[in-house]
């Protein structure tokens, strides 16, 4: 699991760098009980770390996204304010118990403390390895393909504005058939009603499911792709949107959560639930040669807005802090 997330595997890497030992616990029979600090990822999975701390008198972090009102409207029951009310007692008291509640976007951050007490916020961005996802040292070739990383389960699948993609896609096809949509990610439960709709608009051999994929494989997408695509109706961060920006690809997605913070000035901004605006951007992207500058400019936003320098930073002061608690 660990080994399988960027964040994850960014965050143990900068804590190892650190100087700390780590002990990775991804069920409740591996949490290390004597640890001298426990740092956790989601306040839903924060009660036990939570416990141990208190008990042992040690310090806990908690961090991630905390979804408090994403995506309400098109897809209910997936944020705080649609949960029972001892989810939220549960949440709410982890971010009273944490010793520090580390927010991964300024948006975020700002709507749940506006919301909720919170006890020690801190905004600590999410970090791109732009040292590995960087633009091509060659020249650029002529591409024929969209890209787009998803999970497709039903709710994934809806958030990250994949049927929409699919429509406009199909638009833009119609004027050129030699066009074709890469969508990577883990095959989830609503992969047939994908395929099934890709058929019905009469690109089935265009639009390809490729499954779970190598880091160098989506290396190899975000620097060889027309444009990454994700016109997603929420994001706490933005991940896959900073990856594709630091490795110079043209970005088409949604002014939503973190997003505007993460792509800046560098996205062909539409409406999630338009597949006119987002077919609209992928011609404006097929008619506009690339442009080598654009893409070291792009990479330049994200390494010196969200580097793995930045986050070491903002991982260590938060660290030094608690070695003052007593």
């Amino acid at each position: 699991m660990f080994d399988k997330v960027e964040f994850y595997r960014v965050d143990i890497r900068i804590l190892k760098e650190l100087g700390h030992e780590v002990v990775l616990s991804g069920t409740p029979g591996t949490l290390d009980w004597k640890a001298d600090l426990y740092f956790c990822w989601w306040w839903g999975h924060s009660p036990l770390p939570l416990l141990a701390g208190k008990l042992r008198r040690r310090p806990v972090i908690v961090t991630g996204a905390f979804d408090y009102s994403t995506c309400r409207k098109e897809i209910p029951g997936l944020c705080y304010l649609d949960r029972p009310l001892w989810q939220k007692a549960v949440l709410r008291t982890s971010l009273l118990l944490a010793d520090r509640n580390l927010f991964i976007s300024r948006s975020e951050c700002e709507e749940v403390t506006t919301n909720l007490p919170v006890r020690n916020p801190v905004y600590a961005t999410l970090a791109i390895d732009t040292d590995y996802y960087s633009p091509s040292e060659l020249p650029a070739v002529g591409s024929d393909y969209f890209f787009t990383v998803t999970w497709t389960s039903r709710t994934n699948a809806i958030r990250k504005g994949l049927i929409p993609t699919i429509e406009a896609f199909a638009k833009v096809s119609a004027n050129a058939r030699h066009l074709r949509l890469v969508v990577a990610g883990k095959h989830g439960d609503y992969l047939q009603e994908l395929k099934d709709l890709a058929q019905r608009l009469g690109v089935g051999d265009k639009v390809e499911f490729v499954g779970m994929i190598s880091d160098e494989e989506k290396l190899h997408h975000y620097r060889n792709c027309l444009a990454y695509v994700q016109p997603t109706l929420y994001e706490g961060f933005g991940h896959a949107i900073g990856e594709a920006l630091a490795c110079g690809a043209r970005v088409i997605t949604s002014p939503r959560g973190a997003v505007p913070e993460v792509a800046g000035d560098f996205a062909y901004w539409v409406q999630p639930d338009s597949q006119e605006e987002i077919a609209a951007a992928m011609e404006a992207v097929v008619a506009t040669p690339t442009c080598a500058e654009d893409a070291k400019a792009r990479h330049q936003w994200i390494s010196s807005n969200y580097s793995i320098a930045a986050r070491r930073v903002a991982l260590k002061n938060v660290l030094d802090s608690l070695s003052l608690v007593k």
